[in-house]
């Protein structure tokens, strides 16, 4: 005896059930891939806030220590005693280096082209041939990536 087997057709009810719950899914699917996105964006917005707030920190700390650079330059020109000098040079170059490794770079200044951004202008002098040049640095100026941390106070030829 062969055994047949009985193919039951759904009922319009249940094609609409199936057909519901398809579209249920379907929406929780979307639901699901929006908050997806949602919560890798606010991922991203954190990471970018607690880089720039770093960034910022160190920045803020990098300008506390230039004045304390500026004022090693300064003892360094007044020390005349070799092994003084030798040590507080030593100490100096150490700053140097902490400077270096978070990418502070000096301003060059000297004999630029006046520029506002980097340059803070507190004297003149005629010179018509070095005209809108700098041609004296009262205090260096620091930047950090591009960011300037503390501009050159500079003497400008008009």
């Amino acid at each position: 005896m062969i055994e047949e087997e009985v193919i039951k057709i759904p009922s319009d009810d249940e094609i609409d059930l199936v057909a519901e719950a398809d579209k249920k899914a379907e929406e929780f699917k979307n639901l699901a891939q929006r908050i997806q996105a949602e919560f890798d964006n606010y991922r991203k917005r954190t990471n970018d806030a607690i880089r720039i707030s770093r960034n910022d920190g160190i920045n803020d700390f990098l300008i506390e220590l230039l004045p304390v650079i500026d004022n090693f330059e300064r003892g360094l020109d007044a020390i005349c005693e070799k092994s003084s000098r030798d040590g507080v040079e030593l100490i100096y170059k150490q700053m140097l280096e902490i400077l270096k490794k978070y990418d502070v770079e000096e301003i060059e200044a000297k004999g630029q082209e006046f520029n506002p951004n980097l340059h803070h202008a507190v004297a003149q002098e005629e010179d018509a041939e070095n005209s809108n040049k700098v041609v004296e640095v009262f205090l260096k100026g620091y930047k950090r990536k591009d960011k300037v941390l503390r501009p050159a106070m500079v003497k400008v030829a008009q």
